[in-house]
């Protein structure tokens, strides 16, 4: 395979798109060497009964261990035992299984030794498989930083064979070479069984860019078929940064996303790799992606960091089965993690026969299906703390991010021109427990380039949920569905639960979202307790598309079948609800509005159990506690108004109208149970309005109960309003 020096590499996603909001913001044979002979032959020990605690910082001398009870079978598989089944126990067990592993592997030391050698049995006569060790110092490495040891690495791993292990002892091993066979320095194509550990504090410094300042390569390189490989504690740093994002990842592992076997004409990994783990890993300065693994199953990455790379953090394409616990992303140049599956519904492979990223025809498990990430800081640098893109069955939580372009991000796309990329809606995908501060947008929630007049595998999100989140800071949004602007578009299926945004004015500047919540084109969603607190004009608002569609009468409006409940802003913003049909509300409150606390407009076929406005007209100008403009078929249970006794040019409590001779009339079929209205005025009257005349309201009624603590003597008065009685 070539390099591409001067190019994006062929996952990379290339700038992060900025969301369009509606209406206002409307990714050898010259290496070969003969294997010295071993001078040292182990003797089989017996593994003692008593399980043994891993120590925190287990050592290279040789140690002969029993593994922990329920293990052996996963520690003989491992290590490659004839006939040893499939490890099932849980990914947190890798970890045990690779000290396990360490320890099981030790040799006894010789002074002339090239290869060690260690071996044990267990108490049951079980034999585990003998592994050898190759030492990169016994090959001519010097690990002090300086001397350029890319030879002697280069011939360490031609040595390395199925079922060995290649250890970096306590150095710095400087590797310079541009271009190295394999396009790694270290290269496991179709090995198995495999170790690759460096000693806690022992660092691969990749000294090879090219003059240019481009990446000539990567760090370490897992090329299928391959099973059972396991990276302990690399540590990858680039000497000098990039002077811009090109070829190189940390880590780089290539699949092949099938169980069926690669079709002629591809030439890249010769098969499937799976049970990869990455433990304690740590990528400085790569020219692209800290690690990106393609294709891939049965992934487990423990405890990763990525610091300042020019692309992603960790990545993951068309995988099956990934587990993530544990990473930390800081100034990385795109997002911290990714979990991204193009699609084609026919060739696999995006740009070449010979490398990722990879497409997949639909939405299945090889859409990095049955993955779970937690324990995830993100913070510094562009583009998204998290991304899932073409996903399905990805569960990510305990999330952190700061200072990104955005937090999380959940999107399809339809490549429109170089650098796009094409991907089907997310199926049950779920994130949780997450922090986002200082984000542009903290959420959002997308359809590049898809209009909602597709099929639905573009824009339904079905079974996806993200909950119990936590929001300061954002620069233009909080939380934004971004649909393109055609009166069609739709995202459908998600849930949006727990989620509190607050937005301060110090936070600012701010972009056109002010740092609300944009929720436009919803459909088949639910929307439960998202909350807003600002202390300046952030608005919420939910639109039925991304762009208003005043062609159609309100009483024509499709359905979008949504469940909101608790939906509440505290600050001089206002609720829109506009431009809507077929939702079913609950809890809809505002506080503090320095005007109209709730707008319903151009809404039709709704229902709500309470709408509350606390405080509203707190400005000079005109104030409104709920207006009810061109409204069709609403059920309202409960309106509760409360005031004290400040009013700026004009107040009212309740408004229906907004009718015209060129539009829909005020409303037909609007049926308001109950008004409860408090104020601290000195007045009598109910503060409620409507439209006459031709254009206002028709088969309506409200039924209202009032009282001003300003009167000499307070007093409850009621009434029924409309052309109809409750039934």
């Amino acid at each position: 395979m070539n390099p591409r020096p001067q190019a994006p590499a062929v996952h990379d996603e290339g700038p992060a798109e900025t969301p369009t909001a509606v209406d206002a913001v409307s990714s050898t044979p010259s290496d070969l060497v003969t294997k010295p002979q071993p001078s040292v032959a182990a003797v089989p020990e017996q593994v003692p009964t008593a399980a043994t605690v891993p120590p925190s910082d287990p050592s290279p001398a040789h140690q002969v261990v029993t593994a922990p009870d329920g293990v052996i079978a996963g520690v003989a598989n491992l290590l490659g035992t004839p006939g040893a089944p499939a490890p099932v126990e849980p990914p947190s067990v890798w970890t045990v299984l690779a000290w396990v592993q360490r320890q099981v592997a030790e040799m006894v030391a010789a002074p002339t030794a090239s290869r060690q050698i260690a071996a044990s049995k267990s108490t049951t006569a079980t034999t585990i498989a003998t592994v050898i060790t190759i030492n990169v110092k016994d090959y001519g490495a010097v690990g002090d930083g300086i001397t350029d040891d890319s030879a002697a690495i280069k011939a360490a791993v031609a040595a390395l064979t199925s079922g060995e292990r290649l250890y970096l002892p306590l150095g710095d091993y400087r590797f310079a070479q541009q271009h190295p066979v394999g396009e790694a320095a270290i290269v496991l194509a179709g090995l198995s069984n495999v170790t690759v550990e460096f000693e806690p504090g022992a660092r691969l410094l990749m000294d090879n860019l090219d003059s240019n300042g481009y990446g000539t390569s990567h760090g370490i390189r897992v090329q299928g078929a391959a099973s059972h490989v396991a990276i302990l504690n690399p540590t990858i740093e680039w000497v000098t940064r990039p002077s811009a994002r090109s070829f190189g990842d940390g880590i780089s592992v290539l699949g092949w996303p099938s169980d069926s076997p690669p079709p002629a004409g591809w030439v890249g990994s010769a098969g499937t790799v799976d049970f990869v783990s990455i433990i304690n890993g740590r990528t400085v300065n790569a020219p692209q992606a800290g690690a990106v693994i393609m294709g891939a199953s049965d992934v487990t990455v423990t405890n990763f960091t990525a610091i300042g790379t020019l692309a992603d953090g960790l990545h993951f394409n068309a995988d099956r089965r990934v587990t993530v616990d544990g990473l930390v992303a800081v100034n990385t140049g795109d997002d911290g993690l990714a979990f991204v599956t193009y699609y084609d519904p026919s060739q696999l492979w995006t740009y070449g026969p010979t490398d990722g990223p990879f497409n997949q025809a639909g939405v299945g498990a090889w859409n990095n299906g049955g993955s779970v990430a937690s324990h995830i800081f993100v913070t510094g640098g562009r583009a998204n703390g998290v991304r899932v893109q073409g996903g399905y069955d990805i569960t990510i939580s305990d999330i952190t991010v700061t200072d990104k372009d955005f937090g999380i991000q959940l999107n399809s796309a339809k490549a429109t021109g170089p650098g796009d990329w094409t991907s089907l809606a997310s199926r049950d995908v779920h994130v949780s427990d997450v922090t986002i501060d200082g984000a542009q947008t903290a959420i959002v929630l997308a359809t590049n380039n898809i209009d909602g007049t597709e099929d639905p595998m573009w824009w339904d999100f079905a079974g996806s949920s993200i909950s119990d989140v936590t929001i300061t800071g954002a620069k233009n949004w909080s939380l934004a569905v971004e649909t393109p602007a055609t009166i069609t578009s739709k995202f459908a299926g998600i849930t949006l639960r727990h989620i509190r945004a607050e937005s301060m004015a110090a936070d600012g500047p701010f972009g056109g979202g002010n740092g609300g919540i944009l929720l436009a084109s919803l459909h088949d969603s639910v929307i439960d307790d998202v909350q807003l607190v600002s202390d300046h004009s952030g608005d919420i608002n939910l639109l039925g598309a991304g762009q208003l569609r005043s062609a159609l009468s309100a009483e024509d409006l499709p359905s979008s079948n949504l469940d909101v409940n608790d939906l509440v802003l505290r600050g001089p913003g206002r609720i829109l609800i506009q431009d809507i049909a077929g939702v079913h509300f609950g809890n809809v409150a505002s506080y503090g509005a320095d005007s109209s606390a709730v707008i319903l407009y151009r809404v039709k076929g709704a229902s709500f159990d309470h709408i509350g406005a606390y405080m509203p007209g707190r400005g000079s100008g005109e104030g409104y506690g709920v207006r009810l403009l061109q409204v069709f078929d609403i059920d309202i249970q409960d309106i509760e108004v409360t005031i004290d006794d400040h009013i700026g040019t004009t107040w009212r409590a309740i408004e229906l109208g907004g009718g015209t001779p060129t539009g829909d009339i005020a409303g037909r079929g609007v049926r308001i149970a109950n008004v409860t209205y408090v104020s601290e005025r000195d007045a009598t009257g109910s503060d409620i309005v409507w439209q006459g005349g031709p254009y206002g309201p028709v088969d309506w009624f409200i039924q209202a109960t009032w009282r001003h603590g300003g009167e000499a003597t307070p007093q409850w008065r009621s009434a029924l309003y409309g052309d109809t009685s409750p039934v």
